[in-house]
């Protein structure tokens, strides 16, 4: 007979916890309607708060950052996640992975080597993609564009649909936009919609690679891994981790939940599939 784990079992290895931030940790106040027990987390460019936690996160938040060393994974650049008010102090990844922060949250130089390599040739297929939206558009509606850049690399195309108060819950045409481009222009590049913001995203940059990186620097030996996000874009770089959740209420969750129903409709059992 096996003796019981113990508390002195094993020597304490804190877990590593990779967390998505927006609509995992917390979400603007565009999305919610903010109650008095609520916390601002994050300030707009001028300085007013933007994004909250309820109780429940704001508990989440105070196990994770007293229990493990979290890392945000997140599409939020450099500048945004300085916005941020918590005490990360592990690094981080930023801009849907297009940067690697080291603990001292300075930028890696090693991560923003390679990006500059691998994204060379993408630098003036931006720009034809840009002329392209803004000209496509015109049949749809109002969008502006723009790159996001980090330390003068450009790593990412942005659209986004210019709506009332730039809410995220108003009709958008961005789906209908992207079909309508030229499949030759969109060669080498994967979409992620949020609201009215349409991220067109190169495919070395992706959060996958840099955790991959990202947990390269740690000696991880025998320590944990979780992972937690919200969304489908989630998904790989929540694979490498050894345990990952998402919230109750968010897309992933919506995502399993109708896709295991359709499933189960379709076969009449839960399967067991092998990768």
């Amino acid at each position: 007979m096996t003796e019981p784990l113990t508390p002195d079992h094993l020597p304490f290895l804190a877990p590593l916890a990779l967390v998505d931030l927006d609509d995992t940790l917390f979400q603007t106040h565009r999305r919610i309607s903010p109650q008095s027990d609520f916390k601002a987390v994050t300030l707009d460019k001028q300085g007013q708060p933007l994004a909250y936690m309820n109780p429940t996160q704001q508990h989440f938040v105070q196990w994770l950052l007293h229990s493990t060393q979290v890392i945000p994974v997140t599409a939020r650049s450099v500048e945004a996640l300085s916005r941020v008010q918590l005490n990360f102090q592990s690094g981080a990844v930023c801009s849907h992975g297009g940067t690697v922060l080291n603990a001292d949250m300075t930028v890696n130089q090693d991560w923003q080597l390679h990006m500059q390599q691998v994204l060379a040739d993408y630098q003036d297929k931006y720009q034809r993609l840009i002329t392209a939206l803004q000209h496509t558009a015109a049949s749809f509606g109002s969008i502006r564009t723009w790159v996001v850049e980090e330390q003068d690399v450009g790593l990412y195309v942005v659209a986004k649909q210019n709506t009332l108060n730039d809410s995220p819950y108003e009709s958008v045409f961005l789906p209908e936009l992207l079909n309508a481009l030229d499949p030759s222009l969109l060669s080498g590049f994967y979409f992620h919609l949020n609201g009215n913001n349409l991220a067109l995203i190169p495919d070395p940059v992706s959060k996958a690679n840099a955790v991959k990186f990202l947990l390269q620097m740690h000696d991880l030996q025998q320590r944990p891994v979780m992972g937690f996000g919200d969304s489908l874009s989630d998904v790989a770089f929540l694979n490498q981790c050894h345990w990952w959740g998402m919230p109750q209420h968010s897309q992933l969750n919506r995502w399993i939940q109708h896709n295991l129903t359709a499933q189960y409709t379709k076969e009449g059992y839960y399967g067991d599939y092998q990768s």
